[in-house]
């Protein structure tokens, strides 16, 4: 048997550690997943329950749930598209572009952010053109098979390996890649696979024999040079922190949404047994059926007549519930989730007339800083993957391409268009960036542009016959 380097730094110590981290983190960004898609545990719902509960019963819990955890992300990223790349002197930058769209990173960049809200984090991997369209690879990496390790005291910033786990759809087999600044390593699974409760401790940090014999090299194209001289994985960092490489947006409202769930089942519960009023009868006397079951004495409906022969019998009925604090303690639990999560309450929840535009720009105010915030961060992953991809295009020492965001404002158009023309007017702005302003892509205005600069000019206005050249007609009196 080939002795394997099991060395600090070397490919089976990173896939070692990796591994474990990896699993470490998984449960709580599968939590966040479930959540964001709506399936959330059931309330009131434990194992004892299960096995004797009525299938009406549980139905009722299934349906009494609303996911406002959805709306919480999609807010944010329906804000969030890049709408092209500039230069240092703010001109297009066209080679960036070009990358982008040949990867179709137009859709597919919203797909990464849509992740990285979810679950904190999502990658970018760059690499040579695969595909045959002449440009460098730009794929997205799901969090949930991919982790990134970093340089010991660099502020999670500059990368030091990077793992992939997987499952082969065609072959069935575990695999996994290593990414090293020098070199990328393939490994396919030959044996049983840690378990996701598996936790590293001091007696199992390092147990390089038992993954030596979970995990073999690929025999063919098992190590690949790595001619960029980095880790080609980046990430894309939702609330970065200085030892978190990122936080879920549903990391503080979940159990609000477990909350909200609780309230709507006891709404739902209250208004199927208690919003009717419920009658009540003393002084009868009860009928059994042949196995000694009472007998229900009537059939109560809306054309029918509860009577008895027995003068001593009385009929009443019960108040009913009233359901008024179940819709308070529920829209109060929702403006919890719009407060803490800078989400706008009138998307969350309608309360009095429609607000007007300026009251939905100030309720937005919020919302559109945080996704301002979110951008530099997003752009700074976008941009160190530029910066690969450029340098696999050839480019020895690429130049800095700048994301250029869309607007996250959604401001009224008359407000809009007021407001970009006084900045033309005072010079602060060209006018292909007040186009750009007013929602025309970066090609629609250069058309416009263009044609404009094309278009013939006025004629002028015909001269009088007296600067013809004729005598100028005395006036009539």
């Amino acid at each position: 048997m080939a002795q394997v380097d099991t060395t600090p730094g070397s490919p089976i110590w990173w896939l070692d550690v990796l591994e474990r981290r990896q699993l470490m983190r998984k449960a709580d960004m599968k939590r966040m997943e479930e959540f964001y898609r709506g399936e959330h545990p059931l309330p009131f719902l434990t194992e004892a329950h299960r096995a004797k509960m009525r299938d009406e019963f549980k139905r009722l819990l299934e349906e009494s749930q609303s996911n406002f955890m959805r709306l919480v992300v999609d807010v944010v990223e329906e804000r969030l598209a890049v709408d092209g790349f500039s230069t240092g002197t703010d001109a297009a930058d066209e080679k960036a572009e070009a990358i982008w769209t040949a990867n179709s990173m137009e859709s597919q960049s919203q797909v990464s952010f849509l992740e990285s809200l979810v679950k904190g984090v999502s990658y970018l991997s760059v690499w040579d053109d695969v595909n045959g369209d002449g440009s460098p690879d730009i794929c997205i990496e799901d969090p949930l098979e991919t982790i990134v390790a970093y340089e010991p005291g660099t502020a999670l910033m500059k990368r030091a390996a990077a793992a992939k786990f997987w499952l082969d759809d065609l072959t069935g087999d575990a695999r996994a890649n290593i990414y090293l600044p020098d070199r990328i390593v393939r490994f396919r699974g030959a044996g049983s696979m840690l378990a996701p409760s598996t936790t590293v401790t001091a007696a199992n940090a390092l147990d390089l024999e038992a993954v030596s014999s979970r995990w073999e090299m690929l025999q063919e194209d098992g190590e690949i040079p790595n001619r960029l001289g980095e880790v080609n994985i980046v990430p894309l960092r939702n609330r970065p922190r200085l030892l978190l490489e990122g936080e879920s947006e549903l990391a503080d409202v979940w159990k609000v949404q477990m909350q909200i769930n609780g309230f709507l089942f006891l709404l739902a519960l209250a208004g199927y047994f208690g919003a009717h009023k419920q009658r009540w009868a003393v002084g009868l006397t009860l009928h059994e059926d042949d196995d000694h079951k009472p007998v229900e004495p009537f059939d109560v409906a809306i054309d029918r007549l509860i009577y008895s022969e027995d003068s001593n019998a009385r009929f009443g009925e019960f108040k009913e519930t009233n359901l008024e604090g179940y819709i308070k303690a529920i829209e109060q639990k929702v403006l919890h989730i719009a407060v803490t999560t800078r989400t706008p309450r009138h998307y969350l929840i309608e309360q009095g007339q429609s607000p007007s535009g300026d009251a939905i720009r100030s309720a937005e105010s919020g919302l559109v800083k945080k996704v301002l915030r979110k951008q530099r961060t997003f752009g700074q992953g976008i941009e160190e993957a530029m910066r690969l991809a450029r340098i696999l295009g050839g480019e020895r020492n690429p130049e800095r391409s700048e994301v250029v965001w869309a607007r996250p404002q959604t401001d009224v158009e008359s407000a809009l268009t007021d407001s970009v023309l006084k900045q033309l007017g005072a010079n602060l702005i060209d006018q292909h960036t007040a186009l750009t302003k007013l929602g025309y892509s970066k090609s629609e205005a250069a058309n416009i542009l263009t044609a404009t600069a094309e278009s013939p000019t006025e004629p002028e206005a015909p001269e009088t016959p007296g600067e013809q050249g004729g005598e100028t007609p005395a006036p009539t009196k």
